[in-house]
């Protein structure tokens, strides 16, 4: 995959290439004015966008607690069905709905997969696969996490970030 900066580093070169032209000055002001294009799709292109806790789990609020939103560890969860002490809008000082609703516009955080040295050492041998390879196109990946392997680790979550964001316990 081609990251922004080898675009940007590429119209540079072409960039340079263009002062040392000698010849007609309309072929050079086109080229000049093409360059100028690219960039400006380039910059359009990876525009960053950061999802936010909403974007992320928009449809798990909207299946089980649209109404009634409740933060367990980072996790939504039913208000009805979680206890006060356990949820992370625990607050005397604010409303849970107003908390609820600044969580939501939050920049989406990735949790740390917490993984055993087995479990880390096991999909390790996996690091090389394809780039899109996920935990769930192995058989034998699979049927250990049926076993109770990888619990916070979801099915369809890519092996290289699995890797990329775990730590080791234990």
């Amino acid at each position: 995959m081609i990251t922004k900066q080898e675009y940007i580093e590429a119209l540079e070169r072409m960039k340079e290439s263009y002062y040392n032209l000698d010849g007609c000055m309309s072929a050079m002001n086109k080229f000049k004015e093409d360059i100028n294009l690219l960039i400006e799709l380039v910059n359009e292109h990876f525009k960053e966008n950061i999802e936010t806790n909403f974007e992320h789990y928009k449809d798990g609020i909207l299946d089980c607690c649209i109404n009634n939103l409740a933060v367990v560890k980072g996790i939504p969860k039913s208000c009805s069905k979680t206890d006060c002490n356990d949820c992370d809008f625990l607050t005397i000082q604010k409303d849970c709905h107003e908390i609820a609703k600044e969580w939501l516009k939050q920049p989406y955080k990735k949790l740390t997969y917490k993984l055993t040295k087995f479990e880390f050492d096991l999909i390790q041998t996996y690091r090389n696969c394809h780039e899109s390879c996920k935990l769930s196109e192995f058989k034998q990946l699979i049927e250990l996490k049926d076993k109770g392997y990888f619990k916070n680790v979801d099915k369809n979550e890519l092996i290289k970030d699995i890797l990329a964001n775990c730590e080791v316990i234990k």
